[in-house]
């Protein structure tokens, strides 16, 4: 079983998205797919069918250890086993953060209770980076996508981030997101940012203005809009986790 964090330390970076589709394509792909939402925002279940905000999950085992998190899990119409964070308070945020900090390693170790194959995988959706749940992700992971739109702004803070994250994880990868290659600056952010960093690219994803109406009547722009080349980016992130990931044997790929 290997582990992969979405991460990005711009707001806005279309991280959710990208964890929900991800999921979807690899379950595709025959793969044994959890989709964690570690984000105290409680979105991801909204991108995978939920039509409410799930009012428990793993945030609740943050919060209260005698909870079990594992009991609020669910599966989509695409087999992808979809753990919520939960609707936390305020008060019971700031809780969750202070037991993350107590112990470094609370998340990783929650993981392995999962138990996936060794060919499954377990996709973290987090909040901005720097954040103690994103660190967590970072720090369980085998491997960190790092989502940034191609905006100087953005491609700054990753730049600056960028050592902290390579120290919690040694496999940080970049995926561009909502890319206009017709916009000059966009084209000077990433120059910088390849320059600045050489990070490896896992992909580019182009700027797709029908994603968000898709989503909104719970759809996948893949399948609405297979020939576009945001799908064919999309699909071809997934491609590139699915090389990454040990190989599926004959039956499971069946």
């Amino acid at each position: 079983m290997k582990t992969i964090a979405l991460i990005s330390t711009a707001g806005g970076a279309g991280r959710t998205t990208l964890a929900a589709s991800l999921a979807t394509l690899l379950a595709r792909r025959g793969r044994d797919v959890v989709a964690l939402d570690f984000d105290p925002q409680n979105m991801l279940g909204a991108y995978l069918g939920l039509d409410t905000l799930a009012a428990e999950g793993i945030g609740e085992t943050l919060v209260d250890p005698s909870r079990a998190w594992h009991e609020s899990t669910w599966r989509n119409d695409d087999g992808v086993l979809f753990v919520p964070h939960g609707n936390l308070t305020l008060a019971q945020i700031a809780e969750s953060d202070a037991r993350l900090a107590a112990h470094p390693r609370w998340l990783e170790h929650a993981i392995r209770d999962i138990g996936l194959p060794e060919t499954g995988v377990v996709l973290i959706d987090t909040p901005r980076y720097p954040s103690a749940h994103a660190d967590h992700a970072a720090r369980a992971a085998d491997l960190v996508l790092a989502v940034c739109p191609p905006e100087p702004a953005a491609c700054a803070t990753l730049v600056a981030r960028l050592p902290a994250l390579r120290e919690s994880c040694a496999d940080v990868r970049l995926v561009v997101n909502r890319l206009n290659p017709a916009r000059a600056m966009q084209r000077d952010a990433l120059a910088m940012l390849r320059a600045a960093t050489a990070m490896p690219v896992a992909q580019r994803i182009h700027l797709e203005a029908s994603m968000p109406e898709a989503f909104s009547h719970g759809a996948w722009l893949f399948d609405e809009a297979p020939h576009s080349q945001a799908s064919h980016d999309l699909h071809g992130l997934a491609q590139h986790v699915d090389a990454w990931l040990p190989a599926l044997t004959t039956s499971e790929a069946a």
